[in-house]
C-alpha cells in the first residue's frame, strides 16, 4: 500500500469521531454526524479507488490470508474504537463529579427522594413535569440549566422549555409572566412558579407540584404562644412561610372557642406556650390524638406544664421540671453557656435519620429541658428518644419549675454525666372514641356489629413529637442555624405523613464542579481521546511503512 496514502483512513475516521461529538454536544446540529460520517465514508472510498491496484495484490499474495486476519484485526480495533466513541457521546453516559468538600454541587437527599419518587410515577404511568423557563439574560439561563442539569443527571423527568420573554412576548402574556427570569413548573393541573434559581427552591417547587392536595396545620394560641406571623425574634414567620411554600395551609386556633380539634385538621402545634393548658383544653387535644392525630409540642423551660404534661405521659412522653445548660467543663462555648448543642440522633427514626448520618449536623438549643419515655403508657404508644445533647458538654439542673429555683443550688441536684433526651417521637394505633350514634350498653354489641358496622371507630395511627425547646422554631432560632429549619420540616413532613420529603433541607450550590457534560469538557475529552492518539498512531504508522520499505 502506498504509505502517503494511509493518511486518508485515519482522517475520515477523526471526522467522523469530531462529527459524533460536536453532534451530542449541540443537540440543535444534531446533523453534524451524519454529515461528518457521509464524508468519512467517502474519503474510505477514495482512498480504496486511489490504491486499487494494492488492494487487489493483498488478496493474491502468498502472504494474503495472514494480511486478510491482521485487517480483520485492524477493523475490530477501530469499530471498537468508533463504539466506544458513540457510547461516550450518548446523554446516559454523561457523569459529573463533585470536587467540593460539603457536595455542595450535588442534589441533597431530599432531592435525590423526589427525583426516585417522580421516575417511580413516570413508571407507573405519571406524568412528567414540564419546565417552562422564562429567561432573557444568558447568564441567568446558563445558571439555570446548570441546575436543571443536576436533576436530569440524577434521572428527573423533566420537558424543559426556554423562552425569551422578549421575543415571545404574547406567551408571556398568556403564561401571566410579570417578573423577569421565571421558570413554571407544572404537572396536570399542579403549577408552581420560581424567581430565584436555587436547588431549594426548586425542590420546594416540585415537592408543591407533587402533592394533589395541601395540608390543613393549626398553631394553638391563648397561651402567651409566639404570633404566628409575628417578625420578631419569638414569632414564627419564618416558618410559617416555611411550611406555606411546602403547600400547608396555616391557621391559629383556640381550643376553648372551638371546642375541638376541626375534622381537617392534618396536624396541631403547640409551640412555646408561657402559660399552662387548661383541663379542657388538654382533652380537646387528647381526643384529637386518639382520633389518629398528628401534635408537635414544644415547651421551653422554667414553664410548668402539668395539665399539659398529665395529657402527655398517656401517650408516652413526659416533660421533665429540668433546665440544660452548657458544660463549662467540656471546654468553652462560643455561643455562651445558656445554648446546648444536639448531635446525638437517632438513626432509625424518620424525623432524625438524615442528621444522624451527617456527624457533623447539630442543633443549638437555648436553655432546653430533657423529655423522658413513659414505657407503659395508657394508649401503648412506642417512644423513640431521638434527639439527645451531645455527651458530656451539658449539664441537668433539675427541679426546676421558676427562675427562682435556680438560685439556690446543691450537687444533688445539678447531673453532669451522658446524654439528655431533647427530642421524643412517639407513635401508634390508639382506639377512635366512639360518636353518640355510636354508643352502645354493655352487652348490646355483639361480633357481627364489630365486623358490619361501618361506623364503628377505626383504629389510625397517631403520631406526636415533643421538644423541651421553642426556641428553635421561632424567628430567632430558624436564623441561628440552618439545621434547625431542616428539623423544624422533617417534624412537620413526619407528622402530615409526608415521609417523602423528610430530608437535610437542599444547600444553595456554588459551582466548582468536573462536568463531562458541557460542550467544553466534550471539546476537551474529543481532543484528549481522538485527535492527539489518532495523530501519534497515523505518524507511527506512516514512519513504521517507510522504514519498512526501505
Amino acid at each position: 500500500m502506498k504509505a502517503g496514502l494511509l493518511i486518508l483512513p485515519f482522517l475520515a475516521l477523526l471526522i467522523g469521531a469530531v462529527g459524533t461529538a460536536v453532534g451530542s454536544t449541540f443537540p440543535e446540529v444534531r446533523f453534524v454526524a451524519q454529515v461528518a460520517w457521509a464524508i468519512a465514508a467517502s474519503i474510505v472510498g477514495l482512498w480504496v479507488f486511489l490504491d486499487l491496484d494494492n488492494f487487489k495484490n493483498v488478496f493474491t499474495r502468498k502472504g494474503a490470508k495472514y494480511g486478510a486476519s491482521s485487517g480483520v484485526v485492524v477493523v475490530l480495533g477501530v469499530a471498537i474504537i468508533v463504539g466506544i466513541a458513540v457510547l461516550a457521546a450518548r446523554p446516559r453516559f454523561n457523569k459529573s463529579y463533585d470536587v467540593t468538600r460539603d457536595r455542595l454541587n450535588t442534589l441533597s437527599d431530599q432531592s435525590q427522594k423526589l427525583v426516585a419518587e417522580l421516575k417511580e410515577q413516570i413508571g407507573k404511568g405519571g406524568k412528567p413535569i414540564q419546565v417552562t423557563a422564562y429567561v432573557g439574560e444568558d447568564a441567568a439561563k446558563t445558571q439555570l440549566k446548570d441546575l436543571l442539569d443536576m436533576y436530569q443527571a440524577g434521572g428527573a423527568p423533566f420537558e424543559v422549555e426556554y423562552l425569551n420573554p422578549t421575543q415571545n412576548a404574547m406567551r408571556a402574556v398568556a403564561d401571566k409572566v410579570t417578573e423577569a427570569n421565571t421558570v413554571i413548573l407544572k404537572r396536570g393541573a399542579q403549577e408552581k412558579r420560581v424567581n430565584t434559581f436555587s436547588e431549594e427552591k426548586l425542590t420546594n417547587a416540585l415537592v408543591n407540584v407533587m402533592k394533589e392536595k395541601s395540608k390543613k396545620i393549626y398553631f394553638t394560641k391563648g397561651h402567651g404562644e409566639g404570633a404566628l406571623r409575628g417578625t420578631e425574634p419569638n414569632g414564627y414567620s419564618g416558618m410559617v412561610t416555611e411550611l406555606e411554600g411546602n403547600k400547608n395551609q396555616v391557621e391559629e386556633l383556640s381550643l376553648l372557642e372551638a371546642v375541638k380539634v376541626p375534622d381537617d385538621a392534618d396536624m396541631l402545634v403547640i409551640a412555646g406556650p408561657k402559660y399552662d393548658f387548661k383541663e379542657e383544653e388538654t382533652r380537646v387535644v387528647e381526643d384529637y390524638l386518639k382520633r389518629g392525630g398528628a401534635v408537635l409540642t414544644m415547651v421551653d423551660a422554667v414553664i410548668p406544664v402539668d395539665t399539659l404534661n398529665k395529657m402527655l405521659e398517656k401517650f408516652g412522653v413526659k416533660m421533665n421540671d429540668d433546665v440544660l445548660l452548657f458544660n463549662s467543663e467540656a471546654g468553652r462555648s462560643p455561643y455562651g453557656d445558656e445554648f446546648v448543642f444536639v448531635t446525638e440522633f437517632d438513626d432509625m427514626s424518620p424525623v432524625t435519620r438524615d442528621f444522624a448520618r451527617q456527624s457533623s449536623t447539630a442543633m443549638l438549643l437555648k436553655t432546653p429541658r430533657s423529655v423522658a419515655e413513659v414505657t407503659d403508657n395508657a394508649n401503648k404508644l412506642k417512644v423513640s428518644l431521638a434527639g439527645k445533647s451531645s455527651t458530656g458538654t451539658a449539664i441537668r439542673i433539675k427541679g426546676v419549675r421558676s427562675q427562682g429555683d435556680l438560685q439556690q443550688l446543691d450537687d444533688s441536684r445539678v447531673e453532669n454525666e451522658g446524654s439528655f433526651p431533647i427530642i421524643a417521637v412517639a407513635s401508634g394505633k390508639t382506639q377512635a372514641p366512639a360518636t353518640a350514634g355510636n354508643d352502645k350498653t354493655e352487652g348490646q354489641t355483639d361480633k357481627s356489629d364489630a365486623h358490619n358496622d361501618s361506623s364503628a371507630p377505626q383504629a389510625k395511627e397517631t403520631r406526636l413529637v415533643v421538644v423541651g425547646s421553642s426556641n428553635f422554631a421561632n424567628n430567632f432560632g430558624s436564623q441561628l442555624a440552618a439545621q434547625h429549619k431542616d428539623m423544624f420540616m422533617n417534624m412537620t413532613n413526619y407528622l402530615l405523613q409526608d415521609e417523602d420529603f423528610i430530608s437535610i433541607r437542599p444547600k444553595d450550590p456554588t459551582k466548582s464542579t468536573i462536568d463531562l457534560t458541557t460542550p467544553k469538557s466534550q471539546l476537551t475529552l474529543l481532543v484528549l481521546a481522538f485527535i492527539y492518539p489518532f495523530v501519534f498512531l497515523g505518524g507511527g504508522t506512516y514512519v513504521w511503512l517507510k522504514r519498512r520499505r526501505a
